[in-house]
């Protein structure tokens, strides 16, 4: 039986202390590169290496769009990396923290007897055997001890199958580039809302809402720290096509209408209102888990992605939901569709 990879400390007040799900030490670098490789695009970030006011000063950020439909778009992968990474102004560029996501990787919390650090790294193996759907040899697996109360702890489990993990490092590598870190969406968005949050006080807990293409990143934070993380297999995507099939468009241009700020006509809002149901019966479903088991829903929503700057998909997961919903707040730092870069280029 494999390993575990070193899990961190007992995690107190600080995010900082979640390590990468795969780590590969990185030689010191005078800037840092997030590379987000979705199902429709790749997105990279580059980071200088001293601190700007507000946070590390952002050099670039690239989108490079996979088309859709073709039966090598899986092939045109490195080419698309190649292309987002070489349009970054930067120089001398190796090394990229890259992330998983999507049905190959699990991330739970846990219930378990209150443990050492040290006794948590040799129970994790057997805690996955017994929670997770794969063979624990077939995965990359890590964890971290969120907190205890008594004989008791919290802990989240991550784990990536290993073939899914390999085929992602080795687009990377047909491209020319190294891997420093691999990371989880999820968790990277949770960074990249921490690094401009200023802490988030004992009675927010803020649920960080990533709409991508395909799939849909969850994370409700409670005390800056993760309880709840998802990945919904619901996106864009599925939100477009069900736009256009309402209003006899193009896919095209029902896209290009949903990107847009202001709100869309009643026929428009109501078709958007009616695609959306199925991901926010999945919010609810997490939402209530979360509930039962943490404490108080999420007070507040926060929307990153490519469509979260849309004025009618923020009307109508406003009709649905009782938490105020906010598109992503640190836009003037990084645009929203970059988030997930954005966090993962934090990683040193």
């Amino acid at each position: 039986m494999p390993s575990p990879l070193t899990v961190p400390p007992l995690l107190q007040t600080t995010w900082r202390a979640l390590r990468r799900l795969v780590a590969i030490k990185p030689k010191e670098a005078k800037l840092t590169i997030g590379l987000d490789v979705g199902s429709s695009s790749v997105k990279a970030v580059a980071l200088g290496s001293h601190k700007a006011l507000g946070g590390r000063r952002v050099l670039g950020q690239q989108c490079v769009e996979i088309p859709p439909g073709s039966p090598s778009q899986e092939a045109q992968i490195p080419q698309a990396i190649q292309q987002a990474l070489h349009g970054l102004p930067v120089s001398h560029l190796k090394g990229v923290a890259v992330a998983v996501s999507g049905q190959w990787v699990i991330m739970r919390v846990v219930e378990m007897p209150a443990l050492t650090p040290a006794e948590f790294r040799q129970a994790l193996p057997y805690e996955a055997q017994r929670s997770l759907p794969f063979n624990v040899q077939d995965v990359v697996l890590d964890g971290v001890i969120l907190g205890s109360s008594g004989s008791k702890m919290w802990a989240l489990m991550v784990a990536c199958k290993r073939d899914f993990l390999d085929r992602r490092l080795g687009w990377v590598k047909q491209a020319g580039f190294e891997v420093t870190a691999v990371d989880v969406d999820a968790l990277a968005l949770t960074n990249a809302f921490l690094e401009h949050a200023n802490g988030t006080g004992p009675s927010e807990t803020p649920a960080l809402v990533n709409l991508g293409a395909q799939w849909t990143n969850l994370v409700v934070l409670k005390n800056g720290l993760p309880y709840l993380v998802r990945d919904i297999p619901w996106g864009a995507e599925k939100l477009i096509r069900h736009v256009a099939d309402q209003l006899g468009l193009d896919p095209a241009d029902a896209a290009s209408q949903l990107k847009q700020s202001a709100l869309p006509n009643p026929q428009a809002l109501e078709a958007l209102a009616s695609g959306c149901e199925a991901l926010i019966e999945e919010l609810q479903l997490s939402f209530d888990f979360f509930e039962s088991h943490f404490g108080p829903s999420p007070s507040h929503l926060v929307l990153s992605g490519g469509l979260s700057q849309s004025g009618g998909l923020l009307e109508a997961l406003k009709k649905h939901l009782t938490q105020p919903v906010t598109p992503w707040p640190f836009a003037q730092r990084v645009s929203n569709q970059f988030a997930i870069a954005y966090g993962l280029a934090l990683r040193t």
